[in-house]
């Protein structure tokens, strides 16, 4: 082996993909890069960030996360295939399934925790959130419909493959995850949020699909927006 070559992991061998490690680190600047502008032009636009917040906005806010990706493929020419919309099977769903049950008690634990410390969860922020809009329907499509497509399109297809064949798989579920729950730009929900992302990117490894893991993110959005939707119609159900 040559001194300057540098030695791939057993465990990431087999995974490759056209795309290399620095277009992997380079789509996360990119997407910090687009957020940051995002973040500035609503502060500087603060009652037009308003507006847009209560209708189609949410939808092109989330769909931001494409954009590092379109940017490296276009200019790579690599076809969309590569990010996993392959055909899975049953069981690898029956798996995924398991999973989240199986972590859902770990977060249920967390958010009495923080409860218990008297800081507001992830879920009474977004109530809070769905009290002050309008109408949420569009918050509610975009959470259940496009951001497990996109996000896993991103977190998954592109950022999990990226690390996989450089470092192996363990170190990209990790890194992926953290990155997913980083991403969401909410400290208290990043436990829960490592969680999410560490089941959907075991599944995506299992399968190599990406089928899986939007169906399993779909199924985990709906439930928990459906159960705001409940608490906040029937107040009554759930005291403070």
């Amino acid at each position: 082996m040559e001194e300057n070559q540098i030695e791939v992991p057993q465990e990431a061998r087999g995974y490759s993909v056209p795309w290399s490690i620095i277009d992997t680190w380079l789509g996360i600047v990119l997407l910090i890069m687009i957020n940051v502008g995002l973040l500035v032009a609503l502060f500087l636009f603060r009652d037009e960030a308003k507006q847009f917040a209560q209708g189609a906005g949410v939808v092109l806010a989330e769909l931001i996360y494409l954009l590092p990706v379109l940017v490296i493929f276009a200019f790579k020419r690599i076809h969309p295939r590569f990010l996993g919309f392959e055909k899975f099977d049953l069981l690898t769903m029956g798996l995924g399934c398991g999973l989240i049950a199986i972590s859902y008690p770990l977060i249920i634990a967390h958010n009495l925790l923080l409860t218990y410390l008297g800081v507001n969860t992830q879920g009474e922020a977004m109530m809070k959130m769905f009290s002050e809009l309008k109408s949420p329907a569009w918050l509610f499509a975009t959470a259940v419909i496009v951001a497990p497509l996109v996000e896993e399109i991103f977190f998954r297809g592109f950022l999990f493959q990226g690390f996989r064949q450089r470092y192996g798989w363990i170190a990209a579920l990790l890194l992926s995850s953290g990155i997913f729950a980083a991403a969401h730009l909410d400290p208290v929900s990043f436990i829960p949020t490592f969680i999410l992302g560490a089941v959907l990117g075991y599944v995506y490894h299992r399968s190599n699909s990406l089928w899986p893991s939007v169906i399993l993110h779909l199924l985990n959005n709906g439930f928990a927006m459906c159960a705001m939707l409940v608490a906040m119609r029937f107040p009554e159900l759930f005291p403070s």
